[in-house]
C-alpha cells in the first residue's frame, strides 16, 4: 500500500510497513549511518542515524522504527545535527588517532562522516585504550583499539557464514567485540572468508599483508616472480582508477605487473577449466542411487575450512580435486623452470586474489608436505592496488599488453569462477561438447552465472541424468543441506562459494560497505565471457607435452581441522 508522508517540508511518497530509512533512500534523502546494512535486521547501535519526528519528545533512529501515514520527518533539523556530532564526538573520544598508519585512511567511514558532521578536533577527552592486536590468524588482523562497537561484523559471522566466530563480550563500558575466550580468531571457528573485513567501517579489522615479502621479492634478481592472477581481480581492481567494472581491465593490469618487476604474468582461468574437466569426468562415473550424498566442490578455501572444522561428516563429499589455482601453480613452476633453466626453488608464486581465506595457503607448514602446489605469496585485490601505487604506476598512462600464453590454446570459460554459478556454466559448456545430445532442463544455459541465490540445473544424456546447484554463503549451504535431505533429492554436485555472489565479493575485494557495487562486477564478468562467444569449448584441455602432470598431482584429501591449532 503506497502513503505519502512529509520529509523536511517535502510530500514524498513510500510503502506502508518499510522502516523510515528505507524509505529516506529510496527516495534519495542521505542519512548519515554506521550499523546499518542492507538486507538485514536492524540493529540501531549507532544511533547516528537518528530524525526528528512531529509529536515525538525524543530523536528517534530511522533504521529501526517503521512509516505511518502522514508523518512529518526533518532529517537534518539542528537539533538531529546536534544530536549527531554529540554522538560522533563520543565515538572518537576513546578512538586512536593512528590515521596515517591505518590501512583504511581514506577509506573509512568513521573518518567521512567526521567530514560531513564538520568534527574536525577532538572535543571530548575520553581514556584511548591500547588493546593488544590479535595476529594470531594467518589471513585476519583484528585491532580491538579501533573497534566502534557497530556489530555489522558480529552479523556478518553469525547470520551470513552463521561459524560466530565474533560475539560481544562483557557489559556496560567494558563491552567489546571478540571471540570465544578471548584466545584469538585462530582458535576461534573463523573460517577466512573476510567478510567481517568487509563490512568494518574502520580499521578494526584487516588482512594479514604480504606486501614487504612481495616488494623484497620484485628486487631480488635471483627470483623469477611471477604473477598468478584470480578472474575477480581483473574485473574489480579497475574500480580504483574509476574504470568501470564493466571494462576488461587485463591487458593494463598486465602491463603494470610487469613494470614493477613481474617476470610472468598468468591467469587462474586454465586451471580452473582443466579440473572442471576432470570433475566432469568424476560425475558421469557416479551411479544413481549408490551415492551417499551430492559432491560438494573444494574450490573455496573458506568452505573446506568451515567443512573440515565444523561439518567432518561432510568432508568425504568433497570433490577430491586440488583447486586451478593450486593446479596452475604446480604446473608452472615445472613449466618456466624448463623454460629458463632455473631451479623450481627460484620461482617464485604470488598469487593476486580477491580471497583472504588463499593466504591461509601459503604457510610453511602446507608448503613442506607439499611444496610445488601453494604459492609463496598471496596479495588480496586491496594490495595489488597498493603495490601498484607504491611503484608509482599510473594505470591511465599505460597501453594494453598482451597475456602469457596460459598452457596452450583452449581455455575460454575459467573467468566464470569468479562469479556463483559460474563453475555450472563451465561444466555444462564441458558436457554439451562432449554430449551434443544433451537435454538441459531447469535453467537456460548462459542464464546459470545470473545474480540468483541458489541455482540448480539437471543434466540428461546416454540414460542418465545429473542434477547440479550452486549456492553462496554457509547459510545458504546449511539450507540447501537440509532441504534436499528433508524432500530424499538426489543432487550430484553443489558448487559453493562462502561470500555472497561469490568471488566477486571476496573478503579481498575493495572495502564499500554497502556500496560495494556487486551487480556491474558481474556484468564485468559477463561481458568478458561475451568476447568468447563462438569459441567452441572443448572436451578437455591439454596439458603440454613438455610438462609432467600425474594423477597424484590434480588428486586432493581432506582432513579435519581442530580449532585448537
Amino acid at each position: 500500500m503506497v502513503i505519502e508522508i512529509e520529509v523536511n517540508g517535502r510530500k514524498i511518497k513510500t510503502q506502508k510497513g518499510v522502516l523510515i530509512l528505507d524509505a529516506l533512500i529510496a527516495n534519495g534523502i542521505h542519512v548519515p549511518t554506521l550499523c546499518h546494512m542492507e538486507g538485514f535486521k536492524p540493529s540501531g547501535a549507532c544511533r547516528l542515524c537518528v530524525v526528528e519526528v512531529e509529536g515525538c519528545s525524543d530523536l528517534i533512529p530511522s533504521c529501526s522504527f517503521y512509516v505511518e501515514e502522514s508523518i512529518k520527518i526533518q532529517t537534518h533539523s539542528a537539533k538531529v545535527i546536534r544530536a549527531r556530532k554529540a554522538i560522533l564526538e563520543l565515538l572518537l573520544s576513546n578512538h586512536t588517532d593512528g590515521c596515517l598508519y591505518c590501512d583504511h585512511d581514506k577509506w573509512c567511514k568513521l573518518q567521512d562522516l567526521a567530514s560531513e558532521l564538520n568534527v574536525s578536533e577532538r572535543k571530548l577527552s575520553g581514556p584511548v585504550r591500547r588493546k593488544k592486536i590479535d595476529n594470531t590468524s594467518q589471513t585476519i588482523i583484528r585491532d580491538p583499539s579501533k573497534c566502534i562497537l557497530c556489530s555489522r561484523c558480529v552479523r556478518v559471522c553469525e547470520e551470513i557464514q552463521i561459524v560466530a566466530a565474533l560475539d560481544f563480550l562483557n557489559r556496560g563500558n567494558r563491552m567489546e567485540i571478540g571471540t570465544v575466550l578471548g584466545k584469538g580468531l585462530n582458535y576461534s571457528s573463523c573460517i577466512s572468508c573476510g567478510q567481517c573485513i568487509q563490512v568494518c567501517p574502520t580499521g578494526a579489522l584487516k588482512e594479514k599483508s604480504h606486501l614487504d615479502q612481495v616488494g623484497g621479492l620484485l628486487n631480488d634478481h635471483h627470483k623469477i616472480a611471477v604473477a598468478l592472477i584470480d578472474p575477480a581481480v581483473y574485473v574489480t581492481l579497475g574500480e580504483y582508477y574509476g574504470f568501470k567494472p564493466s571494462r576488461e581491465f587485463s591487458s593494463i593490469l598486465v602491463n603494470a605487473l610487469k613494470r614493477i618487476g613481474f617476470q610472468k604474468v598468468y591467469s587462474t582461468g586454465w586451471g580452473m577449466e582443466y579440473q572442471a574437466g576432470s570433475l566432469m569426468n568424476m560425475l558421469m562415473d557416479r551411479v544413481s542411487g549408490t551415492d551417499k550424498g551430492p559432491l560438494i566442490l573444494s574450490e573455496c578455501p573458506s568452505v573446506v575450512r568451515y567443512i573440515s572444522q565444523s561439518r567432518p561428516d561432510l568432508l568425504s563429499l568433497l570433490v577430491p580435486l586440488a583447486p586451478g589455482r593450486q593446479l596452475m601453480t604446480h604446473l608452472l613452476r615445472e613449466k618456466i623452470s624448463k623454460q629458463t633453466g632455473r631451479l623450481v626453488s627460484d620461482i617464485v608464486i604470488v598469487h593476486l586474489t580477491s580471497c583472504i581465506a588463499a593466504k591461509d595457503e601459503t604457510v610453511a607448514a602446507l608448503k613442506k608436505k607439499n611444496p610445488d602446489c601453494f604459492p609463496d605469496f598471496a596479495l588480496s585485490t586491496r594490495e595489488v592496488f597498493r603495490l601498484i601505487r607504491q611503484f608509482g604506476i599510473q594505470m591511465d598512462s599505460l597501453t594494453p599488453e598482451s597475456q602469457e600464453d596460459q598452457m596452450g590454446p583452449g581455455a575460454r570459460s575459467g573467468h566464470l569462477s569468479a562469479i556463483s554459478g559460474g563453475y555450472l556454466e563451465m561444466l555444462t559448456r564441458i558436457l554439451m561438447a562432449r554430449a551434443p545430445e544433451i537435454s538441459i532442463t531447469s535453467e537456460k544455459v548462459g542464464k546459470i552465472k545470473g545474480p540468483k541465490d541458489v541455482k540448480e540445473i539437471s543434466w540428461e544424456t546416454e540414460n542418465k541424468r545429473l542434477v547440479v546447484s550452486s549456492v553462496s554463503s554457509i547459510v545458504q549451504l546449511e539450507a540447501y543441506l537440509k532441504e534436499i535431505k528433508n524432500k530424499n533429492r538426489k543432487i550430484d554436485l553443489i558448487e559453493v562459494m562462502a561470500c555472497p555472489h561469490g568471488c566477486i565479493n571476496g573478503g579481498g575485494q575493495p572495502c564499500r560497505g554497502v556500496d560495494r557495487n556487486l551487480r556491474n562486477r558481474l556484468k564485468g564478468v559477463l561481458d568478458w565471457d561475451e568476447k568468447y562467444t563462438g569459441t567452441p569449448t572443448l572436451e578437455h584441455l591439454d596439458v603440454p607435452a613438455d610438462i609432467n602432470l600425474h594423477e597424484e598431482d590434480i588428486m586432493a584429501s581432506f582432513v579435519p581441522r581442530l580449532i585448537t591449532k
